[in-house]
């Protein structure tokens, strides 16, 4: 009997501690600053300047150098990220109410990704300084929540191999026609060290790349000098002195208007044909129809929303395209 009850007691602390956790990934979307003061109502639900102010410093990056703007364009920066905030937070509710959150491990990945992606920064990363490890886990929250939610908005939308065909066939000549080459350049201005070079090249052709990292001046530099060509896209003397080359092999200094170069020639293109990209062009259909999708039922619930902004709590002047009062 003893037994029983002791078990029965363990039953119901562990229902007590799941709705505690649901409970507090339901708040999580909020700051819990019950003193801020409401700034929009949407649909009825308050919404805090608090909360905003934790939006906008996770997104830091969408402003200019502070103090370098007018104060129509912070106007201006302020009411579109007013405005992105709203259509989130919209979003973010309904995703709730379908009983729709990330995981604890997804937030913790997300967690995790964002470090990594910051970690080898000199610390002026101005949108991690400013954003506390709680804040930094609420706005993480949010846009898992909203990703989600755009996930299951276009769970059915498919792309046809007919849409597929009709695509591949309305870029023939992205396809079938192509006949360009990809090749390395390594441009300097200086003859005689594009000269110096040359010759180290034509000793090591497998380090081109690296050669191109170190010394070309050009744009492509830091991708070891990489690029792609159509016919008669380079000046006459340039493309004259790639055409007769084979892959691998190395084009002498020449010299334009630009400066010198050496060219390296990598691969000359050929038509692709349907089955080899396939997959590519089913990505591309399927990403465009998705944000079609999801673009048309965030319009729709905008829509049909009834928000009411409180412009005289904002402490900007709004500019935005939403529900004012």
């Amino acid at each position: 009997m003893g037994t029983a009850r002791q078990a029965f007691i363990a039953l119901i602390m562990i229902a007590v501690l799941i709705a505690g956790c649901r409970s507090d990934n339901q708040s999580e979307s909020n700051s819990g600053d019950q003193n801020s003061p409401v700034i929009v109502e949407i649909n009825g639900t308050p919404e805090r300047l608090s909360d905003f102010e934790r939006f906008i410093k996770s997104r830091l990056s969408d402003f200019d150098v502070p103090g370098a703007q007018a104060q129509d364009s912070i106007d201006q920066q302020k009411s579109s990220l007013l405005d992105k905030f709203i259509e989130r937070q919209l979003i973010v509710r309904e995703a709730l109410r379908n009983k729709i959150e990330p995981t604890d491990e997804e937030i913790r990945k997300a967690l995790e990704a964002q470090h990594n992606q910051t970690s080898g920064t000199e610390g002026d990363d101005t949108t991690l300084s400013t954003l506390e490890s709680s804040e930094r886990r609420i706005e993480i929250f949010n846009d898992l929540l909203m990703l989600k939610y755009q996930s299951e908005v276009v769970k059915d939308v498919a792309v046809t191999p007919q849409e597929i065909e009709a695509y591949y066939a309305s870029q023939s000549s992205r396809y079938q026609g192509r006949n360009g080459f990809y090749v390395r350049e390594i441009r300097m201005h200086d003859e005689a060290e594009a000269q110096k070079v040359y010759r180290q090249a034509l000793a090591k052709p497998d380090d081109f790349g690296v050669l191109a990292r170190q010394h070309s001046e050009g744009a492509m530099a830091s991708n070891g000098g990489l690029i792609y060509y159509e016919p008669q896209q380079l000046p006459p003397t340039l493309e004259q002195a790639i055409t007769p080359l084979k892959v691998g092999s190395i084009s002498r200094v020449i010299k334009s208007n630009y400066g010198f170069h050496i060219f390296k020639l990598e691969q000359r293109a050929e038509p692709l044909p349907l089955e080899k990209v396939r997959k590519e062009i089913e990505d591309k259909l399927l990403s465009e129809k998705n944000q079609q999708k999801f673009d048309a039922f965030r319009k729709g619930m905008l829509d049909k929303a009834a928000i009411r902004i409180h412009k005289d709590r904002l402490g900007f002047n709004y500019l935005g395209r939403l529900g004012a009062q």
